[in-house]
């Protein structure tokens, strides 16, 4: 059994490949070249149109040989999605055959809104990548925030430093950073429209004189993104700076590569 978390790479063999999804789910392949743009209607997959060359949907299964594609396809997207939610998120996992291998795809992003899996064949070598990351629960955000205050915490107390307190308006600036940037799909302390994180701080309600902000993308865990801002010597800087004494952390899931992560500081 392989895992496929959102963002990650599963390597599979070559040859016709056939994906399963039993359960209430909709799916359908959408073919595209280079540009990552379709020719036409004939490039679509779905229960209404469900043949085009080298892709052909049957009931539950997809089935896509790579070297069938018509001239000029580099890339086949298939998008699973839950017909509804809440029987979706009982139903069994997707699974997909590829000659003799056959692996089970244990996704948690799977029942919570979407899949997305690229087959492709530009590189000579296939593989999956799940391409949509999950939409964090208010739940979710306030103990995945919790574990990378406390963890951060731990940083600053084996340092002989204060702990950090959660602040309102430094996790309502953090949070929305976030989800901006999986929005407008950009990954930078400075926002398409110019903003700086003390910017976004004070506009959210901030009064605190000194403002510092971490990023990061695509780590799957607080102990994961926590252990890589220390292991970054501007970002451990932040972490370890004794004039803060606030924070508030921002999450938010979506795009290729995960989770984006914000962790802003004042003082």
């Amino acid at each position: 059994m392989s895992e496929l978390v959102p963002g990650g790479n599963l390597p599979l063999p070559g040859g016709t490949l056939t994906l399963g999804v039993p359960g209430p789910f909709d799916v359908f392949a959408l073919i595209t070249d280079d540009s990552g743009k379709v020719r036409g209607d004939g490039d679509f997959v779905f229960y209404n149109q469900p043949s085009a060359p080298g892709a052909r949907l049957a009931g539950e299964h997809l089935t896509i040989d790579p070297m069938g594609l018509r001239p000029g396809a580099s890339r086949v997207t298939v998008v699973v999605s839950p017909a509804d939610p809440e029987p979706a998120a009982r139903a069994h996992p997707a699974h997909h055959r590829a000659e003799q291998s056959r692996r089970t795809l244990c996704d948690p992003v799977f029942s919570q809104g979407g899949l997305a899996y690229v087959a492709d064949r530009r590189s000579g070598d296939m593989y999956w990548t799940a391409l949509w990351a999950r939409p964090f629960s208010p739940a979710d955000l306030r103990r995945t925030a919790s574990e990378v205050i406390a963890l951060t915490n731990a940083e600053r107390t084996a340092c002989g430093l204060p702990p950090l307190s959660p602040d309102s308006p430094l996790t309502t600036a953090a949070q929305a950073h976030s989800a901006d940037m999986v929005a407008r799909a950009f990954y930078s302390h400075t926002s398409p429209d110019g903003s700086r994180p003390w910017d976004r701080a004070a506009a959210a309600g901030c009064t605190r004189r000194t403002i510092g902000e971490n990023i990061a993308c695509g780590q799957r865990s607080p102990a994961e993104v926590v252990r890589g801002w220390m292991n970054s010597p501007g970002h451990r800087a932040n972490i370890l700076k004794p004039d803060f004494t606030h924070i508030g952390i921002g999450l938010a899931g979506g795009g290729k590569a995960g989770t984006y992560w914000t962790q802003l500081f004042g003082g």
